[in-house]
């Protein structure tokens, strides 16, 4: 009788090894790369954290059931992102990728992205305001702050939103800006802060191939939307 527990004992954790080797290390395997793969981008407080469920033969096979990703602090272009969520679902892994773009497709999937206030008020200081604020609504952005003209310090007022120009990139469109109590148009403005060359937010290189789907502008925040995949050529 002892001697059938015991075997029965030995098959249980035979099992349970079995278990182990056949879905939790691949799966942690998973995790480890794409988390390594954000925290390249992540600010110094930044957090990640993956989830991902895969089995050995699967993973041989480059292939992913699901993956679940939630970042904060992530920079993205010249924006860091508040928030970042990414829920994938059939996913095939790059052979051999370690950074950048590490999935071939995805089944399945979608993306958000969350820009506060405060990551823009940190965006204009790198273009050169001093002490900007910014408020968001529906409507779009609105943010105020010093501006060096020549010698001088001016009071500005801008009014502007986030643009998708394709399907990764961002830019940020100046719709309306006052120097002082002198309106600028919003394209001269545009140049002269430097938003027309380069986009502020970017998803090119992202762990995940994505693609822009809508922006959406909310109080005290920008919100990003994109799915999972390419367009269609």
């Amino acid at each position: 009788m002892r001697r059938a527990i015991w075997i029965l004992v030995g098959i249980a954790a035979l099992i349970a090894l079995l278990v182990v080797l056949w879905t939790w290390i691949p799966s942690i395997i998973v995790q480890q790369q794409v988390a390594s793969a954000l925290r390249a981008r992540l600010q110094p407080a930044g957090t990640v954290a993956v989830r991902a469920r895969t089995n050995a033969l699967m993973f041989i096979r480059g292939r992913v059931d699901r993956l679940a990703i939630d970042a904060s602090g992530v920079r993205l272009g010249d924006v860091t992102a508040e928030r970042l969520t990414v829920r994938l679902r059939g996913a095939v892994l790059r052979s051999g990728a370690r950074d950048g773009d590490m999935f071939v497709s995805v089944e399945s999937g979608s993306a958000r992205v969350e820009i506060s206030q405060a990551g823009i008020e940190q965006f204009l200081r790198t273009r050169g305001v001093e002490n900007p604020s910014v408020t968001i609504d529906e409507t779009g952005v609105t943010a105020t702050g010093g501006v060096r003209v020549g010698p001088l310090l001016a009071t500005a007022r801008l009014r502007g939103q986030f643009q998708a120009a394709n399907a990764t990139d961002i830019y940020f469109r100046v719709t309306s800006l006052d120097l002082s109590g002198v309106n600028v148009s919003g394209s001269l403005a545009t140049t002269a802060l430097n938003l027309a060359s380069q986009p502020v937010v970017s998803l090119r290189g992202f762990p995940v191939p994505v693609t822009i789907d809508r922006i959406v502008s909310r109080p005290g925040s920008i919100e990003v939307r994109a799915r999972a995949g390419r367009p269609s050529p």
